[in-house]
């Protein structure tokens, strides 16, 4: 089994987009997703959405989308007309980069009934998901493990039915499946060809009741068994995009960035390895 993947930039954090620029070609990678707090801080010096898109498209660069985008909770009371107004500088950066899609996150706190909060959200999604889809983006919805919404896979999914649209769909991000109360039988109830984007990880190796998302590390590092995760993933799903390697970790950040993409590289070469090796004791 062979995959697409993409480099995400959250993975050294605190690189500017002309260093990170350089490593990705040194390290030819040919997808990456973006940060959009590392474009917006180019913007703010003069620079256009159009120079950044061209200098990818000169080094044979392709962006798979851009993060996050946050929309919050109706409990939590968040002024909607500055939701909306940061939703779509968001939609309208990630579109003149070429990107096709935008990964959106859910934050806020819930109300006493998590049904009807759960329904307002939906309706919310709907209304922003047609936003998206009249600029021709699609939102990767991205469920965060140990939030009080939308932090399972099974919440996720539930949204994406609930909302039923076409421009929204599921990133799942293996950690955040990992240390949350998600069981992989449940992508059976997601419909098909709405598994938009898979964030690949690993969970540092600590005791499962102190474990948390923030609690990465590089994939065959740490407590998960990403080449079996993925195999099952791709069976149920039948998926074909982007596998964006994600190191969203503090202690990642501090390392110098030319030994992340290092590792980063040998990470993808161990998983592709297992992923061979479990095809082959298949067969």
């Amino acid at each position: 089994m062979k995959l697409k993947w993409a480099f995400n930039s959250a993975s050294v954090m605190k690189l500017g987009w002309d260093d990170e620029l350089k490593l990705w070609k040194k390290h030819k990678w040919k997808a990456v997703e973006l940060w959009f707090d590392k474009i917006k801080a180019c913007m703010e010096t003069g620079r256009t959405c159009a120079e950044l898109g061209s200098q990818m498209h000169d080094a044979g660069i392709t962006p798979i989308g851009v993060s996050p985008a946050v929309v919050w909770t109706a409990s939590t009371g968040h002024d909607p007309k500055h939701e909306m107004g940061e939703l779509t500088e968001r939609m309208n950066v990630t579109l003149a980069l070429g990107a096709p899609a935008l990964t959106i996150v859910v934050l806020g706190k819930r109300g006493g009934d998590a049904t009807t909060e759960y329904d307002r959200l939906a309706d919310k999604l709907r209304k922003i998901a047609d936003m998206a889809g009249q600029k021709g983006l699609r939102l990767n919805l991205e469920f965060l493990g140990g939030l009080p919404i939308n932090g399972t896979m099974g919440s996720c999914i539930d949204l994406v039915q609930k909302v039923d649209h076409p421009a929204l769909g599921m990133l799942l991000d293996l950690c955040h499946y990992y240390v949350s109360a998600s069981h992989i039988e449940e992508l059976q109830r997601l419909p098909e060809g709405k598994l938009f984007l898979v964030h690949v990880d690993d969970a540092q190796n600590r005791p499962m009741e102190v474990l948390g998302c923030e609690h990465r590390c590089f994939p065959g590092e740490g407590r998960i068994d990403v080449p079996g995760l993925l195999a099952e993933i791709c069976q149920r799903t039948n998926y074909k995009g982007y596998f964006s390697l994600e190191l969203y970790d503090k202690e990642v950040w501090e390392l110098p960035p030319q030994q992340v993409f290092k590792r980063a590289a040998e990470s993808v070469k161990a998983v592709e390895k297992g992923l061979r090796s479990k095809g082959a004791k298949k067969k």
